[in-house]
């Protein structure tokens, strides 16, 4: 049975159409870890993802970044705060968790990991990695915050607009300068990102191949009808940024 071996980013994605998504994270290798109504738990071969039945207050579209932590969350909690993580331990409708209300109104939960219920918690697939994306006009905040959570720079774009993070545990977080804060959840695919858009066509799922001046990215259509959900193919041209990192993404294979 796969446990986590550190933070975990396992963001939460709020869907009016739970099957859509399920068929998306399925056919790309993730692995149903944990289910319960109104709630699911993929594995995917870097990070997880939690599909949340949308509702009034939680509508369709929206993503809450959360990070798992196998460390006892009292310590986990303690540790954070004393990174600068503006994190606070509470009573939650999911039990004790620790809530990060951040500068620019962002909210995030550190979760203790959820417990595999299902199968072996290995995902089918190595190459599809969670990407947590965070927009503001504060990128030092928003970076300071996520090392506060574990996760390490990997790629620094040079003109500042892009930083993106490994999680110890596997998965990546982003930050996106941006005019206005938000949240996304995308991912990156570590291979020829055409065999994703292969096995997503063969489903009958809507995806488009765009050629970036960077990488290319699958977009792919939202089961919940908004903008197309972006999987990036994990980036080799490194010009015009920074390689901070010693070694590969860490994955949940």
């Amino acid at each position: 049975m796969r446990t986590l071996t550190g933070p975990t980013p396992r963001p939460i994605r709020f869907t009016a159409d739970i099957p859509g998504w399920q068929l998306i994270l399925k056919t790309l290798g993730g692995t149903l870890i944990s289910e319960h109504p109104g709630w699911l738990v993929y594995q995917l071969g870097g990070g997880r993802v939690a599909l949340h039945a949308a509702s009034e207050d939680q509508p369709a579209g929206f993503t809450t970044l959360a990070v798992e932590d196998p460390t006892e969350l009292t310590k986990a909690v303690q540790a954070a705060a004393a990174r600068g993580v503006p994190v606070t331990l509470e009573e939650s409708d999911h039990g004790p968790a620790g809530v990060v209300r951040a500068g620019d109104g962002t909210f995030l939960w550190l979760d203790r990991p959820t417990p595999v219920e299902v199968g072996t918690g290995a995902a089918e697939r190595p190459e599809l990695t969670t990407l947590q994306i965070w927009y503001g006009q504060d990128a030092g905040l928003i970076r300071g915050v996520l090392e506060g959570l574990g996760a390490t720079p990997r790629l620094v774009g040079d003109n500042g607009t892009w930083t993106d993070l490994v999680y110890p545990g596997g998965g990546l977080a982003a930050v996106h300068a941006a005019d206005e804060t938000g949240t996304e959840l995308s991912f990156e695919w570590d291979g020829d990102v055409e065999e994703a858009q292969q096995l997503l066509t063969a489903e009958g799922i809507d995806c488009l191949l765009i050629d970036e001046t960077y990488s290319r990215t699958l977009q792919v259509a939202d089961p919940d009808g908004g903008k197309r959900i972006w999987i990036n193919e994990r980036q080799t041209d490194l010009y015009g940024y920074t390689d901070l990192s010693s070694g590969p993404v860490a994955a949940d294979a």
